[in-house]
């Protein structure tokens, strides 16, 4: 069974009195331990596949099962914004000024499961396991664009989740810090277990994964299949089907 199933997806948003479709008919499946990109332009609708496969947005049609789970059911019943196995990438940071640092901003997924003290040292070991320790103490403003990234994955790993969900976290990055990244995230995949979906602008840092989609005018094209570890990361034509 798929982690996160994504079947017959449509999603469209109102500007004035125009109904624009952003998702058309999409499906998707991420597995355990398999890290899935898709990629496209601009405006081809990325961060709305991401949003709701992360639980951030409902479909208008379809379904997104989470462990077969049907997400938007599971996240009302807990009065939650995002279900608790899943992370989601915030390249944004903070949402508030009442962090003071970059510790407290890891450290806040896991208050009320963990004393602050518990909760600060789990942080703290997040931050060295993605060589960003030294940005414990200081505060997102004064951040470089690569420790944003890393600081933000911090934030989605440290709750331990089963799916990670990332729109375009390699933006603004140069090709050392995207090779970081992208590393990271398949090491998290081999190491942790973690079904992974993430959102890329460029072909290139769609190197690391296992399967690869292609997102244009709401409409994907995937593999059939997961390469199962054959190296494969872009299957021709003859296999793919546009869902």
């Amino acid at each position: 069974m798929p982690l996160l199933s994504l079947n017959g997806v449509c999603k469209s948003y109102w500007r004035g009195p125009r109904e624009t479709p952003v998702l058309a008919n999409l499906s998707l499946d991420v597995h355990v331990g398999e890290l899935v990109a898709v990629w496209g332009q601009r405006g081809a609708g990325k961060t709305t596949l991401a949003m709701v496969a992360a639980g951030l947005e409902e479909p208008d049609e379809g379904t997104v099962l989470f462990e077969g789970q049907e997400l938007a059911g599971a996240r009302r019943a807990r009065g939650s914004h995002l279900h608790e196995g899943i992370g989601w990438v915030q390249r944004m940071g903070p949402q508030s000024g009442d962090f003071r640092t970059m510790l407290d901003y890891v450290a806040l997924p896991l208050l009320g499961a963990y004393s602050p003290r518990g909760a600060r040292r789990r942080a703290i070991a997040m931050l060295r396991r993605l060589g960003v320790a030294d940005c414990a103490g200081e505060r997102w403003q004064i951040l470089t664009d690569g420790e944003r990234t890393l600081v933000a994955v911090a934030h989605a790993l440290v709750r331990e989740p089963r799916l990670l969900v990332a729109d375009d976290p390699t933006s603004n990055l140069n090709v050392l810090q995207r090779e970081e990244v992208t590393g990271l995230l398949r090491r998290a995949a081999d190491e942790d277990g973690l079904g992974i979906l993430i959102t890329v602008p460029d072909m290139p840092e769609t190197a690391y994964s296992d399967r690869v989609g292609s997102l244009s005018d709401g409409r994907l094209i995937v593999p059939r299949e997961p390469s199962g570890g054959d190296g494969t990361v872009i299957d021709f034509p003859g296999r793919q089907q546009s869902v």
